[in-house]
């Protein structure tokens, strides 16, 4: 199982204004008095009352068959009235009470000349009102709790859940039921590329080579620029130790792999154990162009660089790995190499 620790390693490491009071009224009664004009009501009430005597010596001759309409002689003498624009009509016998902006003021009826014939007004009964059909209200749907609502995944996300379950059934040795949870996350979602290479190396492992290399050569059918993919197909050919098949893949993948050290490193560690040294020591070279530090690549360097003969070359190599710090098992290896050569 160790492709499959190491993969889930480096999958822990990755997932790691009020309203204004109306102003108070002034005393009407006040202003009555202070602003009527007194002497012109004396002298106009004296001329009414002359006119009203010569009239009731005339209606005495004569016999009315109808009751008139006395017309009104009467004034007030008090403030001016105001009416509203549409005043109720009331009978001449009582006083008719008259809304206005300001307090309501009552005054006698003997001021109305006439009944005046009202448009609207609040004292009368209400029309009746057209009925129109109430609007259909549907009722509304009964809304999710938070945290029950669910959402629609795509594709991509359910096989990204399927991975993360895969893994976990991994960790718990139940590596059938990984198998089963990543192909159907495949099936679902074919270029979730993480689970197409766990199910590989699950594959290889379990020594279904055959299975996880068709599986590898979809993947690249799919995205050819997946180096993963390449490695992977590298490591189910050394699995059966098929070494030239695993070089042709791997040389295969140069040209997506431009400079990337570790694929040249590891296409260095496939060529050393096909003998073909001279061209793992190029590609050694070109991995620590990059990554200068790297011990275990120094290591590699150092051994196909002893195969050459270049005694000198290699002795600084097998240092440099044990100055920077190698596992106990290669630096034992190291020590005893570099002793041999400085011999």
């Amino acid at each position: 199982m160790s492709l499959v620790n190491q993969m889930l390693k480096d999958i822990d490491k990755r997932h790691a204004a009020s309203a204004a009071t109306p102003a108070a009224n002034h005393d009407l009664q006040g202003v009555m008095r202070s602003e009527f004009p007194w002497r012109g009501v004396l002298l106009g009430g004296g001329l009414v009352a002359a006119f009203a005597v010569v009239g009731v010596v005339v209606l005495n001759g004569k016999r009315a068959t109808e009751p008139t309409a006395v017309k009104p002689v009467a004034v007030m003498a008090s403030a001016p009235v105001q009416v509203a624009s549409a005043p109720v009509p009331l009978p001449a016998s009582s006083p008719a009470q008259v809304s206005a902006p300001g307090p309501v003021v009552t005054t006698p009826a003997s001021v109305v000349a006439a009944p005046v014939p009202v448009a609207a007004s609040p004292m009368a009964s209400p029309k009746p009102k057209a009925t129109t059909p109430s609007p259909v209200v549907t009722a509304p749907q009964a809304v999710p709790k938070s945290g029950s609502v669910s959402r629609v995944l795509t594709a991509e996300q359910r096989a990204e859940n399927l991975y993360r379950d895969a893994v976990e059934q991994i960790r718990q040795g139940r590596m059938s039921e990984a198998q089963g949870t990543l192909k159907h996350a495949l099936s679902d979602y074919p270029l979730h590329h993480p689970s197409r290479q766990l199910l590989a190396r699950s594959m290889v492992e379990a020594g279904q080579v055959d299975d996880a290399q068709s599986l590898l050569r979809e993947g690249l059918t799919l995205a050819p620029n997946r180096l993963d993919f390449y490695i992977g197909l590298a490591h189910a050919s050394l699995s059966k130790n098929d070494l030239d098949s695993a070089v042709k893949v791997l040389e295969s993948g140069l040209p997506v792999a431009s400079d990337n050290a570790e694929f040249h490193a590891f296409l260095a560690t496939v060529l050393q154990r096909s003998g073909r040294h001279d061209e793992a020591i190029q590609h050694y070279v070109i991995a620590l162009r990059k990554t200068p530090d790297a011990a275990n690549w120094l290591l590699g360097l150092a051994i196909s660089l002893q195969e050459k003969k270049d005694k000198a070359s290699a002795a600084d190599a097998y240092q440099r790995a044990i100055d920077l710090g190698l596992p106990p098992s290669l630096m034992q290896f190291a020590q005893d190499r570099l002793r041999q050569l400085s011999k």
